[in-house]
């Protein structure tokens, strides 16, 4: 949030309204002890304005804005709308849907990159080709190899599954909003089981939309250890084409997925008096894989297009970093990347302002554009390591390893290594 205050305070403003402030985070999970009155036990809790307030001073700065720390909640959806609501005019009336991307070459003529999409239609000449187009991206293939494929499994074949999977269940908000109370902030709570847990929380909607209730069920692929695959697999629940890293599609049901999530649930033992409500009212279910990218390619994140002049293809997002979704940074990673990778484009712009009107071919915009990568592969490869590795711990299977899982969140509730962990991630870095 506090990049996009960077980018536009209007953007800022509007994203605000259309979300929920976030001020606690608390982990639980299934009674230590059978005495325990309470159908949890707390592991951590994280008061997200103290936790700011008490870190340091350049965290504070980056954190807080008027006095308001800057942790929100929002539904995918609702952020999109914000964030094409807000571009310029001109911007919005050239924005193009439903079209994919199936080829990318250098015309001589027009002096630039040419943009080739699967109806046919041709978009050019460009100077530089930005591909925030996800996980499965066409511009990552073409960097990488120099074409794209018809198909996408080419694209496919580079992503990793990590075995882990999410489960969806969203309740909506009631579109009458004089008959409700509109919550004024929102709590995201995580309930441990063996080999499952499930985090519960409630998201903006857009603004004065009544908020969206979700519960996220996360569990291991009983056909893989960790991204590998088991000899004997039982039933399969690996699609055949790679999902997107949560993708939040808004209008997909699955049949039969309310009470898959509840015996899920059953099965892990993880706590369910907060989980119930919201999987009973639940209004969409649906489930995809984790999958992430080997973040040490040796292509990298740009590439020229032509022999002649600085025309290229760089990437940011998914697209460049797919993370794993267990540290919830694969959208504020996306709005740094955008903030860098703009700050890097007016940089080069400047030069040649300054340039006193000699050939721009005479400046370099790949060693901008490597900066640019440098500055932001290091965070991004930092924080995907960090998210699955947690991953891997947050879904311990019965034993030794969701008893280690429980103790390790404790320890790190008590030491301030959960408020470090989320600070770290947290703070912007451009």
């Amino acid at each position: 949030m506090s990049t996009m205050k960077k980018i536009n305070p209007t953007l800022h403003s509007a994203v605000a309204s259309a979300a929920l402030p976030l001020t606690h985070v608390r982990s639980r999970t299934k009674p230590w002890f059978d005495s325990n009155k309470k159908p949890f036990s707390t592991l951590l809790e994280l008061d997200l304005e103290k936790t700011v307030k008490q870190a340091g001073e350049n965290v504070r700065e980056a954190l807080i804005i008027d006095g308001k720390p800057q942790f929100y909640t929002i539904m995918r959806g609702a952020l999109q709308q914000v964030l094409f609501e807000q571009l310029p005019l001109d911007a919005s009336q050239r924005a193009k849907f439903r079209r994919t991307l199936s080829g990318i070459s250098f015309s001589d003529v027009e002096k630039g990159i040419m943009c080739h999409f699967d109806n046919g239609d041709i978009e050019g000449p460009f100077d530089l080709v930005v591909g925030c187009d996800g996980i499965k991206s066409a511009v990552k293939e073409y960097i990488e190899r120099g074409e794209i494929s018809t198909a996408g499994e080419e694209r496919a074949r580079e992503t990793i599954y990590s075995g882990i999977r999410i489960q969806y269940a969203v309740a909506d908000g009631t579109s009458q909003k004089d008959e409700i109370n509109l919550p004024e902030s929102a709590e995201l709570r995580q309930y441990f089981g063996d080999g499952a847990y499930v985090l519960v929380g409630t998201y903006g909607a857009g603004n004065n939309t009544a908020p969206v209730r979700s519960a996220f069920l996360i569990f291991l692929d009983e056909n893989y250890f960790g991204p590998f695959k088991r000899g004997v697999t039982k039933k399969a629940l690996v699609p055949s084409k790679v999902s997107e890293n949560a993708d939040w599609t808004q209008d997909v049901e699955n049949s039969g997925a309310r009470a898959d999530f509840m015996a899920r649930i059953e099965e892990s033992g993880t706590p369910k008096f907060e989980i119930a409500p919201i999987v009973d009212s639940a209004d969409r279910f649906f489930e995809l894989g984790v999958y992430f990218h080997n973040p040490f390619s040796l292509t990298g994140w740009n590439k020229k297009v032509g022999t002649n002049g600085n025309c290229y293809c760089v990437l940011a997002g998914d697209a460049a970093h797919a993370l794993p979704p267990f540290l919830g940074q694969g959208a504020n990673q996306a709005i740094q990347d955008a903030y860098s990778l703009a700050s890097t484009i007016r940089k080069f712009n400047t030069m040649l302002d300054e340039s006193n009107g000699s050939s721009w071919t005479n400046i370099s915009l790949e060693g901008l554009l490597n900066d640019y990568e440098k500055r932001r592969w290091a965070r991004t490869t930092s924080i995907s390591i960090k998210a699955a590795l947690l991953g891997y711990l947050e879904t311990g299977s019965a034993g030794f390893l969701s008893k280690f899982r429980d103790s390790f969140f404790f320890v790190a509730g008590l030491s301030g290594l959960a408020r470090s962990i989320f600070l770290d991630g947290a703070t912007p870095y451009y």
